[in-house]
């Protein structure tokens, strides 16, 4: 069943449901004022017919009559009495012998076991006789006789089948209605749903991530559950999207970049393939290329399964790490490694971060600046208030180049013939962005290079 059916079903439900509490409260107040109007009747009933008793004086002569005017007495109870209705029976009891304007026989109420129990006050009940419901009423009048009045009830039997079938039908068009209207709702609110349905099957379908034209922008732009969900939708296919296109360009960069090691090392082997007598200077020099070819191709391979393989969103677990201690570690790596002095000048900066990850950023930081410096020069390491500055004396960085050496296999004209991957940087950008900081790249105070990130402080 779709969203909208189950909707439509809910509202059609809820209606009903509303209806028949409706129904059930209207039904039983109407049954209630319907007995209580017949209640009354009863009573009024019993109190002419006492008033009529009075008028005749036959109970107060009830002492002095003898048995043939005893016996005539209930002839004489009803005479001048206004004949009771069609549906009404009136039964005057006197010393066991009773009077009534019907052919049917009132019993003894209920609870009691004869009428000489019955009180002066009314006792109100419902009755059967003759296969059909009455309500009788029943009173004693001054001790001597006891007057019982009943009423048929089927007019309100008829009224509540009225009822029953009206509130039925009632209920049944609310419903209906309900039901239409939920399917109208359901199909208004459901239309960015089935949209983004259509969407995300057709994703699934033919693996287009640019096939977000279904989400429209008013979806996007709603300030509610529907409008999260759009734009978050449209944000993932724009991941999607972008991560697909960096793992093109990945590749294609990755096959550019290989291809010049790969080129000399064919041809250095090529060499020694064909001169047999090479002096050993020269063989020396070309093993040593081929080295160092290797050297950079295993860089190169390292960093490119590196990103491709990042998984540093998932496994980042953070904790208080202080940058000196970071950068003071690197430093100490980097002049046990060589002979370049590293000189460091940092105050203590508490971030929250992963050490390993912080130490390779700098370690790849350090490693730029090393590559781009002159022989003999030192790299300086300036770490302050979450801040981690790298800046070496060569020939800096391009403007034009500055906002373009943290991505991925980049390397300016002037650095092309130079060894690198051009991956290093791009790295430093992924564990700052990892951080929440930002990165730079500007001109040192020694004309060279200053390169680095920035972190939030705890």
């Amino acid at each position: 069943m779709s969203l909208r059916s189950r909707l439509a079903a809910l509202f059609a439900l809820v209606a009903l449901v509303a209806t028949a509490l409706v129904a059930g409260f209207s039904f039983r107040t109407t049954t209630s004022e319907l007995n209580d109007s017949i209640d009354r009747f009863l009573e009024e009933l019993i109190d002419d017919t006492a008033l009529e008793l009075r008028e005749g004086a036959v109970v107060r002569q009830q002492g002095r009559d003898d048995q043939r005017t005893r016996n005539d007495r209930p002839d004489r109870i009803l005479d001048g009495r206004p004949v009771a209705d069609d549906d009404a029976i009136i039964q005057v009891t006197l010393e066991r012998v009773s009077v009534r304007s019907g052919t049917v026989e009132l019993p003894v109420p209920s609870g009691i076991d004869s009428l000489d129990e019955v009180p002066a006050r009314t006792l109100i009940e419902d009755i059967d006789l003759d296969g059909e419901s009455y309500r009788m009423a029943s009173r004693s009048f001054n001790g001597a006789a006891v007057i019982q009045v009943a009423r048929s009830t089927s007019e309100i039997e008829t009224v509540r089948r009225a009822l029953v079938g009206r509130f039925a039908l009632i209920a049944s068009f609310v419903a209906l209605v309900a039901a239409g209207s939920g399917w109208l709702i359901a199909t208004r609110v459901t239309a960015p749903l089935r949209r983004l349905t259509t969407v995300a099957s057709g994703v699934a379908a033919t693996g287009d991530v640019n096939a977000d034209l279904g989400v429209a922008e008013e979806d996007a732009a709603r300030d509610d559950e529907i409008g999260k969900l759009a734009s978050g939708f449209r944000s993932m296919l724009q991941r999607l999207d972008a991560s697909r296109s960096q793992q093109h360009r990945l590749i294609h960069d990755a096959g550019h970049e290989l291809r010049t090691p790969l080129t000399s090392l064919r041809m250095n082997v090529e060499i020694l393939e064909r001169v047999d007598d090479l002096p050993a200077d020269q063989r020396d020099e070309i093993l040593g290329a081929i080295r160092s070819e290797l050297v950079e191709l295993g860089d190169l391979f390292d960093e490119m399964i590196e990103l491709a393989t990042d998984q540093r969103d998932v496994d980042f677990h953070p904790v208080p790490v202080d940058l000196e201690d970071v950068v003071r570690s690197v430093a100490a790596k980097w002049e046990r490694r060589g002979d370049r002095p590293i000189v460091v000048d940092s105050t203590s900066a508490v971030v929250e971060g992963d050490v390993a990850m912080l130490e390779r950023a700098v370690d790849n930081l350090v490693s730029n600046a090393d590559k781009f410096s002159p022989t003999g020069t030192a790299v300086r390491i300036v770490a302050r208030d979450g801040s981690v500055s790298v800046r070496d004396s060569g020939p800096g960085i391009p403007v034009a180049d500055r906002s373009l050496v943290f991505e991925r296999f980049h390397r300016s004209e002037a650095t092309r013939s130079m060894p690198g991957s051009g991956l290093g940087l791009s790295i430093v950008a992924q564990i700052v962005e990892v951080h929440g900081g930002d990165v730079w790249a500007s001109e040192s105070p020694a004309g060279g290079a200053d390169v680095g990130f920035r972190l939030p402080i705890t």
